[in-house]
């Protein structure tokens, strides 16, 4: 079954390697700090897929938060590169046997935020994945007792 918090996680190891300081996990702080990005969970929905299994929509939120304007375009070309090679593939998510797909990513313009020199930019990254449903238990049979006529009845 696959875990929202082993999804961010996966999220976050993707973008290890953009050269930023910090992540904030679902919990962004009161006041934003340059050089980091928030990765938060948005919610999600259940469509059917087969009869065996369900597909979940879930859009994530991957917030950089810069310098100013420039910083921020220059960062949202590196993660937009790093989640860009994984559209429309199947990421393992991490200490999982479970795989989310990439279905969709879009940013936000730059934008100035309430803390004093610091801008950011927003973008959503949606991520599906398929979630069998629970299948009823049986009783096994425990005896099977068979005579067997030979000849007539």
């Amino acid at each position: 079954m696959a875990d929202i918090i082993g999804e961010i996680n996966t999220i976050g190891d993707l973008l290890a390697t953009v050269g930023v300081t910090r992540f904030y996990k679902q919990d962004l702080p009161l006041k934003y700090v340059a050089n980091t990005i928030g990765i938060r969970w948005q919610g999600d929905s259940d469509s059917d897929f087969t009869q065996a299994a369900y597909a979940i929509d879930r859009p994530y939120q991957v917030i950089y938060f810069g310098n100013n304007e420039v910083d921020c375009l220059n960062k949202s070309k590196v993660i937009r590169s790093k989640l860009g090679d994984y559209l429309s593939k199947k990421v393992k998510i991490r200490d999982s046997d479970d795989y989310i797909t990439f279905e969709s990513f879009s940013m936000s313009p730059p934008f100035k935020t309430d803390t004093d020199g610091v801008y950011a930019v927003v973008s959503v990254l949606s991520v599906s994945l398929l979630e069998a449903y629970t299948q009823p238990t049986y009783t096994k049979i425990g005896e099977v007792i068979a005579t067997i006529n030979e000849g007539g009845i």
